[in-house]
């Protein structure tokens, strides 16, 4: 009989414990929950990139450099990441340290501005627009990836440019990694002049950052 009560004592404290470690469990589950999904209601919208903004992968000034810019931002935050190509952006997001950080990311729409200058084209969710590349338009110091909010716009600007037309689900390490082939093709030919806000110099720094992200 007492072996019975002992028993049944031992249960009901054994019994006590597993409900509050479950308790905790659930309201430590439901505290994680109730952070994430405060951090993905932020809004997060592109802004106006400003003269002098450096890009956040390799340094160099945005502004002074044609071709298509991208912005992402990471979990969380209300402030984004800048780069002074799509190329470079994408070698950033691809990077395993950062892509599970990624909540929002986009890319200037290369069909509502000038190659030349892109400062009032708008910016696309990059994860529904159309990529061309391998076409024979320079971005931020040689080849890059010219971005669309449609397939038609990136299949006309093929066309025109040369390339091939890909999704944003195709752009991957082992693509970025055959422009650097690319790159080597156009460093052979003959650089612009310094008087077009490029030099040999930062030619070398762009490509010795870049080969260091890849």
């Amino acid at each position: 009989m007492r072996v019975s009560q002992k028993y049944k004592k031992e249960s009901v404290k054994l019994f006590s414990i597993v409900n509050v470690v479950l308790g905790l469990l659930i309201v430590f589950g439901l505290s994680a929950c109730s952070k994430q999904e405060s951090a993905e209601s932020i809004v997060q919208v592109p802004v106006h990139i400003h003269d002098g903004r450096e890009c956040d992968l390799c340094g160099m000034i945005i502004s002074e450099f044609p071709g298509p810019k991208g912005q992402l931002f990471t979990r969380g935050s209300k402030h984004p990441l800048a780069f002074c190509s799509t190329r470079d952006m994408f070698a950033y997001a691809l990077q395993p340290e950062h892509k599970h950080r990624v909540q929002s990311i986009f890319v200037h729409d290369v069909a509502t501005a000038q190659w030349s200058d892109m400062s009032t084209a708008k910016y696309v969710d990059a994860t529904s627009a159309f990529y061309v590349v391998g076409h024979s338009q320079l971005g931020a110091m040689g080849p890059t990836l010219a971005a669309f909010a449609d397939r038609s716009s990136a299949e006309h600007f093929a066309h025109q440019f040369g390339g091939d037309v890909k999704a944003y689900e195709e752009i991957d390490q082992t693509l970025l990694n055959s422009m650097n082939h690319m790159d080597m093709q156009h460093s052979s030919m003959d650089m612009p002049s310094s008087s077009e806000g490029v030099s040999n110099a930062s030619m070398s720094q762009h490509q010795g950052h870049m080969a260091h992200h890849n």
